[in-house]
This record gives C-alpha cells, structure tokens and sequence, in this order.
C-alpha cells in the first residue's frame, strides 16, 4: 500500500450520485443526464485542474440512486475497479453524494480506504485525506456523516407520510398501474378506465361466471389474438421488463387472469399499503396486517360492478374442475351437496349401449359406504326440478317489480341500504368491542391478575367473536353491493331478473346469479335454496306494509265521507 501523499501520480474515478430521476427526457423517450449530475461534473473537473498529479480514468454515475445504503451499481463497480488497483483515488462533489449512511461512509472514510490507500476528496466539504491533517477532521467528518444520515431519515419520514396522507384521500400513489386502467392524463394521482383494455377486463369476469377457467379464459385471449397486460404496455410505449418471461412474446396466463378476478380494483375500490419496509435503511418488504391497508371505495371508475367482483369471489372458493373434454365447468359444480352429512354431490357417468347416463352420489359415501347412504340420483331429475324453481322464482320476482313500480320500489332499496348500514355498524361495533376486551385481558395478564391460561382462553373467545363479525359483514356488503348494482344501473333491484324472464335452460351463468345452494336427501327430495331469499321476504314485508297503509287510508276516506 503506498502511502497517501500529494507529490505522486493517482488514477482518479469520478463518483456522480442523485437520489431521484427527474425526469428529464428526449424528443425520443430517452433518459437524459439531469442537471444535479451535470452539475456535479462540471464541479469536479474545475476542481481537478488545480491537481496535476491526479488523472482521471472513469467516471461512475448512479442517477437516481438513494443515499441510505451502499447497494449502487456504479459504486460497487467502481469498488471493483478499486481493488482490481485501477482506481487509486475517489473524488466527489460532498460527502453526501457519496452515502448518507453514517456507519457504512464512516467504514469506508476511516478504514476500507486507508486500508486500500486510496485518496478520497469531497470537494465542497474540503476534505482530502493525503493533505496533512486529514486524520484531525475526522470527528468532523463523522458529524457530516451523521448529519447527512439525518437528512435522509427526515425525507424518509417525510416522504411515508405524504404518501400516506394521499392514500388516505384516495389519491393513487402506486409506481405500476393495473391493467385495464391508465393515469389521468390531467392528475398523476387518478386512475382512468382504459378503453381498448377495460373491455377485455369485463370479458374476463363474464366467462368466469359462464363457467370457464382462468385457464381456459387464458386460452380463449391468446387464440383471439389479445395482448397480455405487459406486452400491451409494450405496445404503449412503456419500457416495463420482467425477470419471468421466458418466451420473445409474453402470452396470458392462468396466473394472470386469477390476478385479475381477485383485485378489488376493478370496482372503483383502491386498495393500497399492503406492503412497508421497516425504515429507510432496510429494503426487506414486509406484507402488512390487512386492517391497516388503505381502502378507499369510489375513488375511480369502475370498470365490474361490486355485486359481480362478490360473486365471482364466491363461484371461485366452489369447486370449478372441467369435465374431461368440457371447455366449461358444470353447471352444478360446487352447488350440490348431500343434505345429511353436506358433503358435496359427486357426479358419475354410466353407459347403457349407446346411450350415456349421468346422476350424483353423495360424496362421503364414495369415500366410505358406512359414512352416508349414496343419495343416488338421476342428473336429468336435479336439473328439470332446478329448472322448475327458477322459473318460478323469476315469475314471482316479476310480480313483485310490477308491485314495487305501483308504489315506487326506491323507497324500499333506500329503507334496506339503511337496515344494511346500521347491521354493519352494529358488527364494527362488536369488533371494537372484543378488540378492548383482548386489550383489557393482555393487560390483566401481564400485570398478573390472571393466568397464562386464563388470557389464551379470553384470547381466543374475542378472537372468534371478531372472525364472526368479519364474516357478517362481508355477507352484509355482498347485500348492499347486490341492492346498489340495481340502483346503479338505473333500474330497480327486482328488475335485475328480467334477463332471465324467458329461461328454458340451466346454464352455469344462472345458477351462479340465482342458486345458493342444491340439497339432496336420501328420499331423492330436493331442496333449492335461491340467493337473495332474505330481500325477498323484506320486499314481502314491504309490500303488506304498503297494502295496510293503503287499506287504512281508504278506511279513513271513507269514514270522512260517510261524515
């Protein structure tokens, strides 16, 4: 190691460090230097000509590279150069365009440099290390050091919490947009629907509900041509790469498709925070606990309806396997259960010559024939008696529209959102009840009022009483989004059944919309339980509510007349 002195020639590297792009672009998109970096040169050359016994050899330059630790690019390739004995002498502008970290910069001012002799020089803080004295600045440049560590945990603080102040104003702060939306054009921090992707989107959740798999959805967008979500941000012009694309021209995926039928998104809901690091110095993510998630509902258009994203999210916890050689899931699957032991209803193919027979038998029984009898029956008798019901079902749904609209049905929609709203406060109510109760019972334990045992068993009591609540709400905003659907689309919920007003076949699309569950009991009975049974019997309530209105009006009258 040569000693550090002014009177010898030094193979210089120039460091250029900024912590930000900043956007300066070409007519042509490309990345231009930005005018910190530009400036930094300019600096350290003028500096230079006053050292004729320093030559510069390379210049490194990490644009848009943070302060707060060491994992640059450049520098390490610079470190590389360094110890490969090309580089002798490192010259910056200050001190903190070096590194902001203090114990990491004072590491390598104090000890890897001297180590490696190599001269170090921050211009605008005056510091060489082969002038004499050097060594009596370092309590100096160790305060520098800190000082500049400060300043970056400050920005990162400051930072965190404008970004959190804008996801608590439903303003989207995210760097990749989803696909089937785009950044407004007049605010960075809104989302606009995609006209040429939003559709595809909506295509998507609709195959889904007639049956197809995310699979097979996959398929049907890659035989048609239909770019997947990163090379249509390609063809837009965007420069996004992926380290899992093994193939010239990335195609859909199931994996894809699932992504996209599960983020809430695509209602106008925006979901962010799910993930934070624990400071600026660590870069680990760690996924955050769901309840402190940002949710903002509304804050953009909604390309799917928040009554179809719950249904989709029910159809796809139900068991949605192909028939061999079937494009489709069957329209009864994850409907059908046994009504004795509720084990789903498992269908069966026979042949008799040419003819091919199907039926279902209980699940369990399959498993063990001591466990349930089969419930053996014929898929033909299931799907004419579901058939039956349905039809039924939608003529008396029509009935109840034509009443609703003699009596104005809005008023019902808006009595039910209100009964919804005060059930849902009610649960929350409940949640934050047994919330302070665990609270209260941690505390009683460690100030040993009760035992280990004692608070496991309070722990767990008020953390299923919280589950159950979490539960009931999410069923009771499937009920308000399913009410609101009808109110958004301009017609009343009722008339939601019109579609269906001439149905004379079960398709896997009716049965998601309409069925809840198919019960089969040992004497082949067969229960169907229809989805909004709970709406249906607060319109019948409603309705006979409004009926004794007018009865007791028309009793009033008439009483005035005989007056």
């Amino acid at each position: 190691m040569l000693k550090l002195t002014l009177d010898r020639a030094y193979k210089a590297a120039i460091y250029l460090r900024l912590s930000k792009e900043d956007g300066d672009f070409s007519f042509s998109g490309e990345k231009l230097e930005s005018d910190s970096i530009s400036n930094q040169r300019l600096l350290i050359l003028e500096y230079l000509k006053k050292c004729p016994e320093i030559t510069v050899v390379k210049e490194y330059c990490d644009d848009g590279y943070t302060g707060a630790n060491f994992e640059r690019p450049q520098f390490q390739k610079m470190m590389d150069a360094v110890k490969a004995g090309k580089i002798d002498c490192i010259v910056v502008k200050d001190l903190s365009r070096f590194g902001r970290e203090y114990i990491d910069s004072g590491n390598y001012l104090q000890k890897i440099f001297p180590m490696l002799g190599v001269r170090f020089i921050a211009i605008n803080d005056n510091y060489d290390n082969a002038k004499p004295g050097a060594a009596e600045n370092d309590i100096v440049l160790s305060f520098k050091n800190l000082m500049n560590d400060s300043y970056c945990r400050d920005i990162s603080i400051k930072i965190r919490t404008n970004l959190d102040a804008k996801r608590r104003n439903g303003q989207f702060v995210g760097s990749r947009v989803v696909y089937g939306y785009m950044r407004d054009p007049h605010n960075k921090n809104s989302l606009v629907a995609d006209r040429d992707a939003a559709p595809v989107v909506q295509d998507i959740f609709k195959w889904k509900l007639e049956g197809l798999s995310p699979a097979k959805i996959a398929d049907k967008l890659n035989d048609s041509g239909i770019l997947s979500p990163i090379e249509y941000k390609k063809a837009k012009g965007s420069k996004q790469r992926t380290v899992f694309q093994t193939k010239p021209q990335a195609l859909w995926s199931a994996v894809a498709i699932y992504r996209i039928l599960k983020n809430e998104i695509y209602t106008g809901t925006l979901l962010q925070g799910k993930t934070t690091t624990p400071n600026h110095k660590v870069k680990k993510t760690m996924v955050k606990d769901q309840s402190e998630w940002s949710r903002t509902e509304n804050a953009h258009e909604a390309i799917i309806s928040a009554a179809q994203f719950d249904l989709v999210q029910e159809i796809m916890l139900d068991d949605t396997r192909s028939p061999v050689g079937a494009s489709c899931v069957h329209p009864f699957s994850g409907k059908i259960f046994c009504a004795d032991c509720e084990n789903p209803m498992v269908r069966r193919l026979n042949r008799c010559g040419d003819k091919e027979y199907a039926y279902f038998i209980c699940g369990g029984n399959k498993g063990d024939k001591h466990f349930c009898s089969s419930h053996r029956i014929r898929e033909e008798a299931v799907y004419e008696t579901v058939l039956a019901v349905i039809q039924g079902h939608i003529r008396a749904a029509l009935v109840m529209e034509d009443a609703m609209k003699c009596i104005e049905g809005a008023d019902w929609e808006a009595r039910e959102l209100k009964k919804i709203e005060g059930k849902i406060a009610f649960q929350q109510e409940i949640i934050d009840k047994n919330r302070r109760l665990s609270t209260g019972a941690y505390e009683d334990f460690r100030s040993q009022f009760i035992t280990r045992e004692e608070y496991e068993t309070f722990r767990k009591q008020f953390n299923g009483n919280i589950e159950e609540a979490q539960t009931a709400i999410s069923r009771l905003i499937s009920d308000r989004n399913s009410i609101k659907g009808g109110l958004a689309d301009q017609q009343g919920w009722l008339a939601q059944f019109r579609q269906y007003e001439n149905i004379q076949e079960i398709t896997r699309s009716v049965v998601v919309n309409l069925i809840d569950r198919i019960c089969i009991r040992d004497n082949k009975d067969i229960d169907v339980q229809l989805k909004h049974q709970d709406q249906f019997a607060a319109i019948v309530e409603f309705l006979n509510e409004e009926r004794a209105k007018e009865e007791s009006e028309k009793i009033i009258i008439m009483k005035r007349e005989a007056v």
